[in-house]
């Protein structure tokens, strides 16, 4: 399971940025998910077994202005995704990505380097969003499938009801 969200000093516009926050956002949301998969992946083809789930975003395949490393990072998630499926076909292994929509967890806050009010109106611009249970049971489901199904991608968003 590859969970990793970190947009520190994302929602600015790319040239407005910091080189070094977009790099971090690049190194953990991509690299850092890419190295623990390669320290894990060696024992599951040897065992011909295993399910790799990654969490990218629903950035990972539309555009949202002012998050340019962010939605770059969860794009090459997509991929990196999308290749090890390719490269482990003649295998066992299963191989998941989740794309959620706006959930409710600490990566706005940590966006914004713990300001509370800045993830409050942030949240509060939109009708909906999604908690976290919503993507676990997600996770679930593709989990439960059985050994001959692979759930390859799954997009999640929220209910416009509000």
């Amino acid at each position: 399971m590859n969970n990793a969200g970190h947009d520190i000093g994302g929602r600015t516009r790319f040239d407005a940025g910091s080189a070094d926050d977009w790099s971090n956002i690049i190194q953990t949301n991509l690299i850092g998910l890419m190295r623990v998969t390669r320290a894990i992946l060696p024992d599951m083809v040897r065992r011909n077994a295993g399910h790799v789930v990654n969490i990218s975003s629903i950035n990972a395949v539309r555009i949202v202005p002012d998050m340019a490393a962010y939605s770059t990072s969860k794009a090459g998630v997509h991929m990196f995704t999308e290749t090890l499926r390719g490269e482990l076909a003649e295998t066992a292994i299963r191989v998941t990505e989740l794309q959620p929509g706006l959930t409710r967890t600490n990566i706005i806050l940590t966006r914004y380097r713990g300001d509370r009010q800045k993830e409050k109106d942030y949240f509060d611009q939109f009708r909906m969003a999604l908690e976290p249970a919503d993507i676990a049971r997600s996770i679930v489901f593709a989990l439960d499938q059985p050994a001959h199904v692979q759930i390859a991608e799954m997009m999640i968003l929220p209910v416009n009801r509000y």
